[in-house]
């Protein structure tokens, strides 16, 4: 297995190489650049010329690269503006539930239970004899309550 290992030569990808057009825009690119830093830095020295006259405020802020405009693309053919399509929708409808029905004559079937007929009151007149056995104990204190209680004795 380490001689596998040790006779694995790692494989070298080559790179990919660039074009002419590439190379064209990338240098472009690069001379912009290089300008705008030109630019900047003559403004600073500007600034600082200006500044050592007394022309500018000691405090005042360093000149800085203006922020870069939005690229615009303009297109070669007008987009044709996007057609309008109108749909008719269909209009809702209502079927009848057959629950609803059976609901609504369930009500009507509860209502007619509860209107009362005709109310007969009828009085009775009951009496009951009523026995009452009154016991009539003594004032108990102390362990003859107690055998009262549990029934001792």
């Amino acid at each position: 297995m380490s001689d596998n290992e040790s006779d694995a030569v790692p494989v070298k990808k080559e790179k990919r190489k660039v074009s002419d057009k590439q190379m064209a825009a990338l240098r472009k690119g690069m001379d912009a650049l290089k300008a705008k830093r030109e630019t900047l830095a003559k403004e600073r020295e500007q600034f600082e010329e200006k500044k050592a006259k007394g022309e500018i405020p000691a405090d005042a802020p360093k000149p800085v690269a203006p922020p870069k405009a939005p690229k615009v693309v303009k297109a070669s053919v007008p987009v044709p503006p996007p057609e309008v399509v109108i749909v008719q929708r269909k209009k809702r409808e209502t079927k009848p539930n057959p629950a609803l029905a059976e609901l609504a004559a369930l009500r009507a079937e509860v209502s007619a239970l509860k209107t009362p007929a005709k109310e007969v009151t009828v009085e009775k007149v009951v009496e009951k004899l009523v026995d009452k056995v009154i016991h009539k104990d003594r004032v108990v204190t102390g362990s003859e309550m107690l055998n009262a209680i549990f029934g001792l004795k």
